[in-house]
């Protein structure tokens, strides 16, 4: 029979890396992770004494700390009676077969200080970093002629055509090289990389010249 420690072990693992997986999101790495210990941890426990409602509890203890990014900074002190329910949910998780309880309170504790310690403060820090919009994004990034500016025509920008227009008016050939110098509604304006070219709306470029 599989130790039922293991399986709770896996069972919380793959429940925390889900919760990590909320706090940093755009890897899919850790999504990834999170669904193949889960599956593993499932597995087993379809072929063991599994108290399903116990299950439940802990996936609902453990949700709480999910939703946290996706609300207010101030209630995530609530997400913390989650490890209640992941406790009450490891003590009868087995019919017949108990869990450590030095282990349950291991996994109570430990992921008590990561979410205090770690997660909170890379929440934290996510979220005090500035949102920078399309306009700014597209300021300084650089695209290839493909229709002849003189001085409108299409270039294409970041694996998309954009309508875009010569910042001097000036001609420029296909197969030119541009750099988008500011954002006009659904239109770019660009100018051909030059020897140099410094503070460009906050961005500096110093290129050389085709």
């Amino acid at each position: 029979m599989i130790d039922p420690n293991v399986v709770y072990l896996a069972l919380i693992f793959g429940l925390w890396l889900g919760v990590t997986g909320a706090y940093l999101p755009g890897t899919g790495v850790i999504e990834v992770l999170a669904l193949v210990v889960l599956g593993g941890a499932a597995l087993a426990l379809v072929n063991m004494p599994t108290n399903w409602l116990a299950v439940l509890l802990l996936l609902v203890g453990v949700s709480g700390f999910i939703v946290v990014p996706f609300i207010r900074r101030e209630y995530a002190s609530f997400a913390l009676g989650g490890l209640v329910l992941q406790g009450v949910g490891g003590w009868i998780l087995f019919n017949g077969l108990q869990v450590s309880p030095v282990i349950i309170g291991l996994t109570l504790l430990l992921p008590l200080l990561y979410h205090q310690f770690v997660l909170l403060p890379m929440l934290d820090k996510a979220r005090a970093e500035p949102v920078m919009n399309e306009d700014q994004l597209l300021v300084g990034a650089r695209g290839r002629v493909v229709k002849s500016l003189d001085p409108t025509g299409t270039i294409h920008l970041r694996g998309e055509l954009w309508t875009a227009t010569s910042y001097d008016g000036k001609s420029l050939p296909v197969g030119r090289e541009v750099i988008v110098i500011e954002r006009d509604g659904l239109q770019v304006v660009v100018e051909g990389i030059k020897a140099k070219r410094a503070e460009l709306n906050g961005y500096e470029e110093t290129e050389e010249a085709l």
